[in-house]
């Protein structure tokens, strides 16, 4: 079976890469629900949270707070971040790899955030997003050596 975060892992497929660790990768979202949208995915092939090692879980939390504090640092959900863990097929989780996403929001964003989930998947613009992933991601990187 292929998985598309087990080859991230590997190095076989690119990724915005803003911090790893020996549990997790942080990367950013290649198709966002806002700005800044980073994934904490973790490296070891686990489907659902239940199936995560127990030292991975233990670090989840601790990487999720510390992504929130650069993202907040960086000027990314300053007034709120949503944190998203899709746990299996009925909830949504289409890569069944787990990862973690934490989503920046601001005041009023609900109707673009609708409809970038709606259109989320369409190639339209795909060379900017690409570029404004490059920006963001060297952004949060930088912000990282300061939290």
């Amino acid at each position: 079976m292929h998985c598309v975060f087990c080859a991230i892992a590997d190095n076989q497929l690119p990724a915005q890469r803003i911090h790893e660790d020996e549990h997790f990768i942080v990367l950013l979202d290649i198709f966002p629900l806002r700005p800044a949208h980073v994934l904490i995915v973790s490296r070891e092939h686990a489907p659902l949270l239940d199936d995560l090692s127990d030292a991975a879980r233990d670090r989840l939390m601790q990487l999720t707070q510390r992504m929130a504090r650069v993202l907040r640092g960086a000027g990314y959900g300053v007034q709120g971040i949503n944190l998203l863990l899709n746990d299996g097929p009925a909830s949504n989780q289409h890569v069944p790899h787990l990862h973690l996403h934490l989503i920046p929001r601001r005041p009023g964003d609900v109707p673009q955030l609708l409809w970038r989930a709606l259109t989320r998947f369409i190639p339209l613009g795909r060379k900017r997003i690409e570029a404004r992933l490059a920006r963001e991601a060297q952004q949060l990187r930088e912000a990282l050596q300061h939290v």
